[in-house]
């Protein structure tokens, strides 16, 4: 279509008017050049029900809050310093790991890699954001939470007829709304109990603050915007799932949350270059050939997660220690 209309086409969707940037050049007239102007993005279904009501770092409008969001998270989590801050954190991190491939070795049962690098990556976080680890072990908990992030990116992914249709969103024909709801809830009861532990050991971090202490100190800002309570659960809740985000989206508000992906895959890098080291790998007896299926969704996660029997190739100070 580029080489037929040219670099910039204007496409109508249902409803909506759509413009796609086809070279470089076009793209960075729309994402630095002309950035104020197309800043905002259109509600969907899911900024609706799954971002609190577009109060997330993505769907946001531009202004004072949107500013002091992307302050706080520069300067606390994303910026060079803090990261440097929080090393120890992985390093920790790391060593649970070890830790718990060492006794699957040593009991005989295969790895699951995806639940794996969830569990090491929601309890890294965990950490930065609430001076705590999220979960104590590998295991039902754990999984649920990896489950849920699946389900967000996946339906996140659908195309609703309802976005594009306004006047028939109300009907929900496919069901994403709906769906849509109930995964929020979920979500929502997670970081309601995140929130008001956090609040209640508040006495044991004064010598050293987390992100959520830093970002409930200054939720105000000098042009009198406030941030809700909403707001900080739309922003824990893009921090915990944007490290699993590939796709790349347009707007000036992927900016940050690249940084945030960023930072997840130096961590995924890190944690699998230490794994790579420290374990032998094969496949397990039962698996012949490993599937490479993927399954849909705004990331393409592998239909079969990828599982392995690891045997230690250290000393065992290495693992327990």
């Amino acid at each position: 279509m580029a080489k037929k209309y040219g670099p910039v086409i204007y496409l109508k969707v249902g409803t909506w008017g759509m413009v796609v940037a086809s070279t470089p050049e076009a793209a960075k007239a729309f994402l630095k050049t002309q950035d104020m102007n197309f800043s905002n993005r259109a509600p969907n279904a899911g900024a609706t029900h799954l971002a609190y009501n577009s109060q997330d770092m993505v769907f946001a409008a531009y202004g004072p809050r949107w500013k002091l969001l992307r302050k706080l998270s520069n300067l606390h989590m994303l910026g060079g310093k803090a990261l440097d801050n929080w090393a120890n954190v992985r390093m920790n991190e790391l060593g649970h790991i070890l830790r718990e491939m060492y006794e699957s070795s040593n009991r005989g049962d295969p790895v699951v890699l995806p639940e794996m690098l969830t569990y090491a990556m929601a309890n890294i976080l965990g950490q930065v954001i609430l001076s705590r680890r999220v979960f104590a072990s590998v295991g039902s908990e754990s999984n649920e939470f990896k489950e849920m992030v699946v389900e967000l990116m996946t339906i996140a992914g659908y195309f609703n007829i309802g976005d594009f249709i306004t006047s028939i969103a109300w009907m929900d024909l496919q069901g994403i709304e709906g769906a849509m709801k109930r995964l929020h809830k979920r979500f929502d009861a997670l970081l309601t109990k995140m929130l008001e532990e956090h609040k209640a050991s508040a006495h044991e971090r004064k010598e050293r603050p987390d992100l959520l202490d830093f970002v409930m100190e200054n939720r105000d800002n000098s042009e009198g915007e406030r941030l809700s309570t909403d707001n900080i659960k739309a922003l824990l809740l893009g921090f915990r799932t944007s490290v699993s985000k590939t796709r790349s989206q347009l707007g000036r508000t992927n900016v940050l949350l690249l940084r945030v992906q960023r930072m997840g895959v130096v961590m995924v890098e890190y944690i699998l270059g230490t794994l790579v080291h420290a374990f032998d790998w094969k496949l397990p007896d039962d698996v012949v050939e490993l599937n490479m299926e993927e399954s849909f969704g705004l990331v393409l996660q592998k239909a079969v997660p990828l599982k392995a029997i690891v045997s230690p190739r250290l000393s065992v100070n290495a693992y327990v220690d």
